[in-house]
């Protein structure tokens, strides 16, 4: 995932083109699912093409072509500008089409949209007639971001990580669903034995034995014969006594009572061993392209940071040299601070959460995973010294974890910026 900086400058130079200089004409375009809207306008400002519509396919971008040609033969405007919001990946293809014809673009933020067409028509009624326009405006001030157009491998190792985030989730929700939808009326007690739903443990037991009502059907001997053959550990036995105790003294309902029970219960634990496999195999697509990746090779020698947290991080990111420095990918991850100040009044700084929830995510889980780690590190050192000076408290902790995801990203813009691993200050003391 090499860093392209040329792609960065040419950016910075376009930007200042549109700021600064006002050389090029600008196309400011509402992207949709089916029909998209555009505007032209000169680079002065004034509006040379009104909003107009046209679809997403082939004809309809050649269609905004020639609008664009036409705008070039009149007024004599020999550079372009297309620009448009992040629309959910919709804006991909046609961003794919103009780049490739030559044209370059560039990304206005939704929230400056929605803002100005608030500001300029006074109210909050919303077209995509509307949304052109302010997105034409915006560029033409120089209010805009960097468009990154990935290359393959990158579009994959994105998808492959949004994919392992949606089955993460999923396996998430089918534990809740055995644990509140069916658990508490067949075996409620089980949750002191089987903390973890998704274990091997608990999953050949539920198969086996889906109520504590089956286990004592077939008698303390056979239960532990059935599952001792399915199941290795050095506590086996003693676990198995625990879990035909609970059973004795459960409140469970009996299935003859309620037998679909059984059949939700089958049908979850079928879905979580195939989410289960599905994971194990995107996980080892993602190792695959990471392999050879010297920025992984980087990004994984700060503490805390595996493979998971490591391709969330890369994909999320992106190309790093877009970001000038640290605050920016901060800001961009949604941990900058900001705080609200009126008059007398100051309220309480926080992070204003407006960026990507994935970075933060990760971020978190990567410094939760180096404080727990053996080996001394940055992170836990000032972990340390942060509680022994602002107390032990739950809100204290949470706000130290939280500034020292900030710290990780610093780190994190460093690596791959410098291109050089990470050295722990601890070693060098």
């Amino acid at each position: 995932m090499e860093q392209s900086t040329s792609e960065w400058k040419a950016y910075q130079e376009l930007k200042e083109q549109l700021e600064i200089h006002k050389t090029s004409g600008i196309v400011g375009i509402d992207i949709a699912k089916k029909k998209h809207f555009a505007v032209v306008l000169d680079p002065t400002g004034q509006t040379i093409q009104p909003p107009f519509s046209f679809h997403n396919s082939k004809a309809g971008y050649e269609r905004l072509l020639e609008r664009v040609a036409e705008a070039e033969r009149k007024h004599l405007i020999s550079s372009w500008v297309f620009g448009f919001e992040a629309s959910g990946g919709y804006e991909k293809p046609l961003a794919s089409f103009l780049s490739e014809i030559g044209y370059d673009i560039v990304q206005v933020s939704s929230y400056s949209v929605k803002r100005h067409r608030e500001m300029m028509t006074r109210s909050v009624d919303k077209n995509d007639a509307k949304d052109c326009v302010s997105i034409a405006y915006l560029m033409r001030e120089g209010f805009v971001e960097y468009y990154e157009l990935r290359s393959l491998e990158d579009e994959d190792l994105a998808v492959l990580v949004l994919l392992n985030e949606h089955l993460k989730a999923r396996k998430t929700q089918l534990k809740l669903k055995i644990k509140h939808n069916v658990l508490k009326y067949t075996f409620p007690e089980l949750e002191k034995v089987c903390k973890k739903i998704e274990s091997q443990f608990a999953m050949e037991l539920l198969t086996q034995f889906p109520t504590p009502h089956e286990i004592l059907k077939v008698g303390k001997l056979e239960f532990k014969k059935t599952m001792v053959h399915r199941l290795k550990g050095k506590r086996m036995a003693s676990c198995l006594d625990e879990v035909f105790a609970l059973a004795e003294t459960s409140v469970g309902i009996k299935m003859d009572r309620w037998a679909t029970k059984v059949l939700e219960l089958h049908t979850y634990i079928a879905e979580l061993r195939v989410i289960e496999q599905q994971r194990r195999s995107v996980i080892s697509r993602i190792d695959n392209i990471l392999g050879m990746d010297p920025a992984y090779e980087l990004i994984i020698t700060i503490p805390g940071i595996g493979l998971e947290t490591g391709s969330v991080l890369l994909a999320q990111i992106g190309d790093v040299g877009r970001f000038g420095t640290n605050r920016q990918l901060i800001s961009f991850s949604g941990f900058d601070l900001v705080s609200y100040q009126s008059g007398e009044y100051s309220g309480k700084p926080r992070i204003s959460k407006r960026g990507r929830p994935l970075i933060r995510k990760a971020t978190y889980q990567a410094i939760s995973c180096a404080l727990l780690a053996r080996k001394p590190n940055e992170f836990n050192r000032k972990y340390r010294e942060i509680l022994a000076k602002q107390g032990q408290t739950s809100d204290v902790k949470k706000k130290a974890r939280i500034k020292l995801c900030a710290r990780m990203l610093r780190v994190v813009h460093a690596v791959l910026s410098k291109k050089e691993p990470y050295r722990d200050t601890l070693a060098t003391q």
